[in-house]
Formats: structure tokens, C-alpha cells, sequence
């Protein structure tokens, strides 16, 4: 049996398509010690808990299948893996990623309320990049 140990460390915004209503995100998190990214778009019309709890379990899917290994013997717990998130108590990590993603939401609509033309550009690059800490 082996163990994959998941640990969210940051999230950072990539680009938003205001046309489209779409947040393009990456999510840092370590694996067993190294450090993995992965990129996911999340539309403001779905619910934060929602889309914070399918993200979890598509990270969860994709280590269990770089890990998954095929193991020629009659012991059928040589085939389970398990796959933990890190974290203090059960569901912090999730509560952290939903929040901050509240926080860029609630950046974008103050940008879209804009209706100026004075620093309308600067304040669109100031929301790529934008970055959380969700340790």
C-alpha cells in the first residue's frame, strides 16, 4: 500500500476573460515533496464551494493515476493507494481555497463596476498576477 501526501500552497491568477466571465487560476500544492501546478478555469456564474470541492478531487484523481501502480502478486493491498491532503483539521485546505477565490471574485466585480477610463488598464494588470497563500 503507499501513500500520496497532498499540500495546497498557493493560488494565483493567470488571466481573466471578462467576455467570457471566466477566472484562468493555478494551483500550487506539493506531492510527496515536490512541488506540481495545476491550471483550471473557474466561471463566475458556478458556486465557489462547488467548483473548490471538484478541483479537489480532480488533483486527487491525477495523483492516484501518476502513482497508480500495477503490482504482479495475490495481495490486493498492494494495489491501493491513498491519497491525503496536509492540513491541520479536516477541511481548512478547502475553506482557504474557497475564500480566496471569493477575494478574486469580489476584485473582478469592484473592476467590472468601473466606469472610468482613468487607470482602467492598470487596474486589469493589477488583477493578473494576483496571488494567496492557502497554507
Amino acid at each position: 500500500m503507499e501513500k500520496v501526501v497532498l499540500k495546497f500552497r498557493r493560488i494565483e491568477v493567470n488571466k481573466i476573460d471578462t467576455r467570457e466571465n471566466v477566472m484562468h487560476m493555478s494551483f500550487y500544492f506539493d506531492e510527496n515533496g515536490s512541488e506540481m501546478k495545476y491550471s483550471r478555469n473557474y466561471p463566475f456564474e458556478q458556486d465557489v464551494d462547488n467548483f473548490v470541492s471538484t478541483l479537489i478531487n480532480e488533483v486527487k484523481t491525477k495523483a492516484h493515476e501518476r502513482h497508480a501502480v500495477v503490482v504482479d502478486d495475490d495481495n490486493f493491498l498492494s494495489y491501493h493507494l491513498n491519497v491525503l491532503i496536509d492540513e491541520a483539521e479536516p477541511g481548512v485546505s478547502k475553506d482557504k481555497i474557497a475564500n480566496a477565490i471569493r477575494r478574486f471574485k469580489d476584485k473582478v466585480r469592484s473592476f467590472r463596476s468601473i466606469s472610468k477610463s482613468d487607470g482602467y488598464m492598470v487596474h486589469y494588470q493589477s488583477l493578473i498576477g494576483l496571488k494567496a497563500s492557502v497554507e
